[in-house]
Formats: structure tokens, C-alpha cells, sequence
């Protein structure tokens, strides 16, 4: 079963321009707020039309601006999860499920109610009900449509953070058997990665192409994929030769992954995620095992010791977190570069926790590897 999208849309301050295919993954649309995400899963509902172009559902075409084709919301079977899910006040939970079924089914409708712990609110109206009651209410309306794709626009966002992870947890067992195509529209890269298959980016209504989830967060290819995977660091580039440039914001040289001159321009400026930045003996210990996880010759330190690139800073300004340990690096230009370092073991003494925040305080040298600098187009 595929799912094909190639259309336009003219909104306030952006052409939408949206060309993706999907079959039976969770696909996932990452980006800001008001980057078209919303709009491209009304345009696949028939809740808005496009300007131009195609969408067709497992072989039925819902819209074709040449054809004059545009199918009514109701016939396009699409099931759609609402931010605010959308209920209607005047029916009751149980209400709210039975009318959108086509045979009507009370027994299955009550054994779906139970399953998910909704029995006893059945017959509420939905301003009595909790958001998570809310919430599972409308998964099952929407899968008791019987739906031939799944449309999600950020279902999680209304939820408290205690009950979210469980709320996950539910609609992806309600998912387990739904082989058929489902688009999940989210900016919290922590629900995407762990909710979806694949993602594309989208930004000011421009869909990139569809990447695995793992290598649209750890290999991005754009300063709007890195931003999004939720790096700090950016500097433009000018090539020096095929293995090393000059960061430009920076004002260093760096080693990098070796590049043909024929493609030196298409690369034009680098990040580095701040988790992947380490101080001393730390960076050499973590550097070395990412190392030989990727396969690269290293028998000597020698030869690792190439791999890497020493900064230089002039200062360090330390800011606590929950879990992390924030550093600010100024560098000798004045730039500014974040490290992330995890707190260290929480039962450790205030006086061992004070030893730590003390080394991190006296850093004059930050490194990292040449695997860790990411070349952007």
C-alpha cells in the first residue's frame, strides 16, 4: 500500500512544495512550528485543496488539480488525529466511536473501551474526560474508521510529560498491526526518534527527501537537518585541501573527512553536535572506542592522535542542568562553542562533585574527531 504526495500550495509567506511517497512506515515530518507540516496532512485529509498537483492512496487518486479530481474528506479514508483531538461535545465518549463505524458494533466498541480503561467514563461527554482519556478516545475513533492511512499531527503535545511516554506506548501498540501508511508531524526529535521509522525535513513548506531516522539525527546533510537533530555548533567553511578546512566563524583549521576537490563545492559550512566535543584524557578515551566502532585502522596512537582537532579556548562558563553540564567555550576569536559533559554519578560526595566542576572550570583545550565534523550543504 502506497501513499504518494506531489503538491502545491501558495500560503501566507511560503510556496508549499511537497513531493513524498510512503508505504507502510511510520513516516515522520520534523520542523518548526508554522513550516507547512500541518497544512500537507489536510491537503492528504481533503480538509484543505491544493493549488496543484497529485495524491493518491493505494492506487485511488483523493486529489488531481489536471483532472479536476478532488475527493470529499469522508471518502478519502484517511483516519486523522487532531492536536485537540476534535471530539464531538454534544456525544459521548462511546458516541464519539460509534459514529464513525460503518456497521455499527457496540460489542466492539465496549471491549475497546475496556481494553483501554474507558469503561467506566464510556458514557461522559468530553469536557468530562481527562487528556489521556481524551486522547484515547480518539485513537480508537480513528482506527474504528478503518482508515487506509494514519495522519497524527503532533498528538502528544497536549499531554503533561508523566502520562505522554505511556501515551506513546499505547497508540504504538494500537499501530502494531496497522500495515499501511501513517504520517506523524512532530518538532520533538525525542518523539520522532522514537515513535517513527523514517523522517524529511520541512522547512518554510520545502520537503527534503526521506531518510532513515538514525541517519537524518546522526549524519545530517543541512544546517536545517543538524538544527533540528538539535545542534549548537555551526561555522562556514573555505576549503585549505581535500582533508582539511578552515572554519571560517571559528577561526581555526580543521582535519576533516577527506572530500574530492570536485565536490568541495557542494560543502559549505560544518557543525559538530556538542555532546561529541571532550576535554583531555576524556576525549581520548571516548574518541578511540567511537573509532574503532567505525572501523578504522588506528594500531597506533599515533595514527588516532591524527584523527583528531585540538581548540584552543580562552574561557569556560559552566551552567547546571538535570542531567547535564553545560559548557560555553569561548574560543580565541571570541566564538562561542557548547559542550554538553553528563553530570557525573549523582550519589558521588559534594566534595568528588566539586572536584569535577573544578576540572571543567580549568579546560584550556577542547577536541574532537575528524568523524564528528559534519560537512553541510
Amino acid at each position: 500500500m502506497a501513499l504518494i504526495v506531489k503538491i502545491r500550495k501558495r500560503l501566507d509567506n511560503f510556496e508549499l512544495n511537497t513531493d513524498i511517497q510512503t508505504d507502510d512506515d511510520i513516516l515522520a515530518l520534523s520542523g518548526a512550528s508554522g513550516a507547512g507540516k500541518t497544512m500537507i496532512l489536510k491537503c492528504i485529509a481533503g480538509i484543505a485543496t491544493p493549488d496543484s498537483g497529485y495524491i493518491s492512496l493505494n492506487g485511488r487518486v483523493l486529489f488531481d488539480s489536471e483532472k479536476k479530481i478532488n475527493l470529499k474528506a469522508s471518502l478519502r479514508k484517511t483516519g486523522y488525529l487532531f492536536q485537540d483531538y476534535a471530539l464531538f461535545p454534544t456525544m459521548t465518549a462511546r458516541e464519539n466511536i460509534n459514529i464513525v463505524m460503518k456497521k455499527k458494533n457496540h460489542e466492539l466498541v465496549d471491549k475497546w473501551l475496556s481494553a483501554y480503561g474507558l469503561e467506566k467514563v464510556a458514557d461522559n461527554y468530553p469536557k468530562k474526560l481527562s487528556g489521556g482519556q481524551k486522547q484515547r478516545v480518539a485513537m480508537i475513533r480513528m482506527l474504528a474508521s478503518d482508515p487506509e492511512c494514519i495522519l497524527l499531527d503532533e498528538p502528544f503535545s497536549a499531554l503533561d510529560e508523566h502520562i505522554k511516554r505511556k501515551m506513546e506506548v499505547e497508540l504504538m501498540e494500537m499501530l502494531e498491526n496497522f500495515h499501511k501508511p501513517i504520517i506523524f508531524v512532530s518538532h520533538n526529535r525525542e518523539e520522532i526518534y522514537r515513535f517513527a521509522d523514517k523522517v524529511c525535513s520541512v522547512e518554510d513548506g520545502i520537503v527534503s527527501r526521506i531518510y532513515d531516522k538514525k541517519y537524518f539525527y546522526y549524519k545530517p546533510e543541512t544546517k536545517a537537518q543538524a538544527k533540528l537533530a538539535g545542534c549548537l555548533n555551526f561555522s562556514n567553511i573555505s576549503w585549505i585541501d581535500e582533508s582539511h578546512v578552515k572554519a571560517v566563524d571559528w577561526g581555526v583549521t580543521l582535519k576533516v573527512k577527506a572530500t574530492k576537490e570536485s565536490d568541495w563545492g557542494k560543502y559549505h559550512s560544518i557543525c559538530i553536535f556538542q555532546n561529541d566535543i571532550n576535554i583531555g584524557k576524556h576525549s581520548f578515551t571516548h574518541q578511540k572506542k567511537y573509532i574503532k566502532n567505525e572501523n578504522i585502522n588506528s594500531e597506533t596512537t599515533g595514527m588516532f592522535e591524527d584523527t583528531l582537532n585540538t581548540l584552543k579556548i580562552k574561557s569556560i562558563s559552566l551552567s547546571e542542568e538535570l542531567y547535564n553540564t553545560c559548557c560555553l567555550c569561548e574560543l580565541e576569536n571570541g566564538e562561542v562553542i557548547t559542550m554538553i559533559k553528563p553530570k557525573e554519578n549523582q550519589l558521588f560526595s559534594d566534595k568528588l562533585q566539586d572536584k569535577y566542576i573544578d576540572l571543567l572550570n580549568n579546560v584550556k583545550k577542547i577536541t574532537v574527531a575528524k568523524e564528528y565534523i559534519h560537512l553541510l550543504k
